[in-house]
């Protein structure tokens, strides 16, 4: 059976084969999973990318159902590397903080159909809640179990802290393997409880990142280095595309990803003539260009990659900046000259 690769490639799925070859599973001999049926190419489709979490949740089941195993989910999220995670990598790794981070990743998923993730406090308690698409379905239970472990392994590679949650609550009745479940989160875990979530200590949501992460750089992810005390205009810049992700993107975030004082960033760019808000426009504006004419990404991903909350504000901003809709560009830029 030929390789499975090219259909499954993307954000989760990537995570996904990683884990599964690292358990010595043979990813090829699995039947192919379904086509996507999202070929919608209209302004307002939001579209899922090409390796979508039914796909994901295709490849999981198959290996649920290969195995029998009801912990597979366990076994899989604790062996995933956090830092194969895509398109949602970059603007998580680019926040100052653990909470940041899931924070963004939530917002992506929002983007996408399947589960959702929520964060919520509740006095010196955070929870990381994961809200199943389908509660009742055969394979949520170890799609949720996978997803869990992985948020875990995710805050202890970035953190490079050991990072034990207080606790973990899961729908589930205590099954005969729940000793499983507290070796992989390493915490005391409750069963039948309203929701399935991961508690961690409020610090812990405060927690920095740190981009370059076991022995290099993550795949996809900015990594951070010692930068001169001077800015010029093209470190203002650098920075507001490496940033370009943050829904809160301010003059403070730059001042501080350039390791300026704002008094100092500010006078920069009041020599420079010319403002914040307009750098920041200047280059949503210059990368949406760039992603609509260099692939295939639906106007959803773009709208999260620029910061956007939905791909409808991004749809407005562009036409806004351009006169064109997202389309329209795109469709300009693909005809051949002349």
């Amino acid at each position: 059976m030929p390789q499975q690769e090219p259909i499954l490639a993307g954000p989760l799925p990537r995570d996904l084969l990683h884990a599964l070859r690292e358990g010595g599973y043979d990813v090829s001999a699995l039947a192919p999973a379904p086509e996507s049926d999202s070929d919608s190419d209209t302004d307002h489709d939001a579209a899922v990318p090409a390796a979508s979490p039914q796909q994901a949740c295709y490849l999981l089941g198959a290996v649920y159902q290969a195995t029998g195993d009801p912990a597979i989910g366990l076994w899989l999220g604790s062996r995933m590397r956090p830092d194969l995670l895509g398109l949602a990598g970059l603007p998580a790794l680019a926040g100052p903080s653990l909470g940041t981070a899931l924070r963004r990743i939530a917002r992506y998923q929002k983007l996408l159909a399947g589960d959702r993730l929520e964060l919520r406090r509740q006095g010196d308690e955070a929870w990381v809640c994961i809200r199943p698409s389908e509660p009742e379905a055969p394979d949520t239970r170890p799609r949720i179990d996978m997803e869990l472990c992985s948020l875990l392994a995710f805050g202890r590679q970035f953190t490079r802290k050991p990072l034990h949650p207080l606790r973990v609550s899961l729908r589930i009745g205590q099954p005969a393997w729940h000793l499983r479940y507290t070796e992989a989160f390493d915490c005391p875990v409750r069963f039948g409880e309203p929701e399935d979530a991961i508690v961690f200590g409020r610090r812990d949501m405060a927690l920095r990142l740190v981009a370059r992460a076991h022995s290099g750089p993550a795949a996809g992810t900015a990594t951070r280095e010692a930068r001169p005390s001077a800015a010029s205009l093209d470190d203002v810049r650098a920075a507001l595309y490496q940033l370009a992700g943050d829904r809160a993107l301010s003059l403070a975030a730059v001042a501080r990803h350039l390791d300026v004082s704002e008094r100092t960033l500010q006078r920069r760019l009041m020599a420079a003539g010319t403002g914040f808000r307009t750098l920041c426009e200047d280059a949503r504006r210059e990368l949406a260009g760039r992603y609509l004419t260099e692939g295939a990404m639906s106007l959803g991903e773009i709208a999260f990659r620029l910061g956007f909350d939905d791909a409808n504000s991004f749809f407005r901003a562009f036409r806004r900046w351009t006169g064109m809709t997202p389309g329209d560009y795109r469709r300009a830029a693909a005809r051949p000259p002349g």
